[in-house]
């Protein structure tokens, strides 16, 4: 297979902007270097200075809680309560509402597989 330039030739004018798409060049200052708005003015980001970031070798930030805070194991508070279980437990009273339409054709199989998940909390 031969490489390089395949297409034809090119057209246009090196340099010019496409006529057809004026409303790529309509919001972009090129002498500031801003992005294209769609007319609404955007503030600008703050971007951190790597003096805020801390470093690995930093003394730590939360001085009086244990490294093991939050693990199921060793000194600390202990992981946190998941709620999922619950929360699928209360969702089972509207299992009557879907299984109306779960054997439809139309119905996709995400929620089939939701409907399976709740019936087997």
């Amino acid at each position: 297979m031969p490489r390089g330039r395949q297409g034809g030739q090119r057209q246009g004018t090196p340099g010019a902007g496409y006529t057809n798409r004026t409303d790529l060049m309509t919001n972009y200052d090129m002498a500031q270097n801003t992005a294209a708005t769609g007319g609404m003015e955007a503030p600008p980001m703050p971007m951190p200075s790597p003096d805020d970031t801390p470093g690995l070798s930093d003394p730590t930030q939360y001085v009086d809680e244990p490294i093991t805070s939050g693990l199921g194991i060793g000194a600390g508070d202990g992981p946190t309560r998941d709620t999922r279980r619950t929360d699928t437990k209360q969702l089972r009273k509207y299992l009557p509402l879907l299984e109306t339409y779960i054997d439809r054709p139309d119905v996709p199989d995400s929620v089939r597989a939701l409907f399976r998940y709740i019936r087997s909390a």
